[in-house]
């Protein structure tokens, strides 16, 4: 898959756009919440990675992508 040029990229992370690895969407170098309903957690298991890591940073993110650390890349 390819990256997307609207992407944004700072210091080899992913700052804005989406995650392939983890197939999150990232906002500010924050994961963004999927929005799923309640009804999609089934026995309180999270229904996506998005749910899983809302609101952490990327960078601390176990498996986020990463990039070359001069690659940057702004929309």
């Amino acid at each position: 898959m390819t990256r997307l040029s609207s992407d944004e990229l700072h210091l080899g992370r992913l700052f804005n756009g989406f995650d392939y690895k983890l197939q999150v969407w990232v906002v500010n170098g924050v994961v963004r919440g999927c929005g799923h309903p309640a009804s999609m957690r089934l026995c309180g298991a999270p229904c996506c990675n998005a749910y899983r890591y809302a609101g952490q940073p990327i960078a601390l993110v176990p498996g986020a992508e990463t990039f070359p650390p001069e690659t940057t890349r702004r929309a």
